[in-house]
């Protein structure tokens, strides 16, 4: 893929626009490694219905999921030829097959309208129009969980083998766009003692909360929230332009805040450090998360 040249922190991001069966769908580029023609795909017994099998993508045997079948529930006859999108995030690689690649969209998270007013377990972070047409930016994470391609999160959400928080009184902001991520979180931090997690699926409606109790307690804010916890790819305002600006107030800007994001890599950790947040931890390492969660808040606590 071409190398991205946004600056962090300005709301901007660049999408994939592809098509299956004739609907738009666009995915974040720093998702995928490359697009490529599909040979061989080997079918894998007992497997997802979405799963097509796996296939050879370079000396490396990666699955292959049908989107035409996680979205429309009919399955793709001929794949040999067809092109797919190798994507990475969470720790795993998967191609998925596509009907058509149209090219790179540079758009704000503004412009992608979420999707919170539609039922749960809807696969999509938002929607875009552009040109005149809809284009669906998909929840690439749920899919490959409800594909259970996820088993990640499911072993890294059982938290038994760490303590309980000592801070059972501090309140943490979550902000994340994925129902099924979010609520994980939710229910593992809430094991692991915090009875205080105070959700959102984006980035304005946490920096608008934030501000508010800034402009209510000022600089004692820090004692109605201990901790911010973000998602990087989120509509409407995204998790390294609310890092920023938490990070540029001079009041807020004591508050630690931890990126959380399948986007996390060493070729991209400095995007985070540029707007100043305090910890960056992959998908899905939930239980190093919960353990960076009360080392900052311990730290913090030392420090008022």
């Amino acid at each position: 893929m071409s190398e991205i040249l946004l600056e962090t922190g300005t709301g901007e991001v660049e999408i994939i626009e592809f098509i299956v069966n004739n609907q738009c769908y666009a995915i974040n580029v720093l998702k995928v490694k490359g697009i490529i023609q599909l040979d061989t795909v080997v079918p894998l017994p007992k497997a997802a219905p979405e799963i097509m099998g796996m296939t050879n993508v370079r000396g490396n045997m990666n699955m292959v999921i049908d989107l035409q079948k996680v979205l429309y529930n009919i399955s793709t006859d001929k794949y040999t030829g067809g092109l797919g999108l190798l994507c990475e995030f969470n720790g795993t690689i998967v191609v998925f097959l596509v009907d058509e690649v149209k090219g790179i969209l540079k758009v704000t998270w503004a412009d992608i309208e979420q999707s919170n007013k539609m039922k749960q377990d809807v696969l999509m972070i938002g929607s875009i129009l552009k040109d005149g047409r809809i284009i669906i930016l998909l929840d690439f994470e749920s899919i490959t969980m409800a594909a259970d391609l996820g088993e990640d999160y499911q072993k890294q959400a059982k938290l038994s083998d760490i303590g309980k928080t000592k801070h059972t009184d501090s309140t943490i902001v979550l902000v994340e766009d994925s129902k099924a991520i979010r609520e994980m979180l939710k229910l593992s931090l809430i094991e692991a003692g915090y009875s205080k997690v105070i959700t959102f699926n984006n980035g304005k409606d946490a920096y608008d909360y934030m501000f508010e109790l800034k402009d209510k307690y000022g600089a004692e804010f820090i004692e109605e929230v201990s901790i911010l916890i973000t998602d990087i790819e989120m509509p409407v305002l995204d998790g390294y332009t609310l890092t920023r600006r938490i990070k540029e107030d001079e009041i807020l800007k004591n508050l630690p805040v931890i990126i959380f994001s399948s986007l996390i890599s060493e070729e991209l950790k400095h995007k985070g450090e540029t707007v100043g947040a305090d910890v960056q931890i992959g998908k899905p390492s939930i239980k190093e998360l919960v353990e960076i969660v009360s080392k900052l808040i311990t730290e913090s606590k030392a420090r008022q």
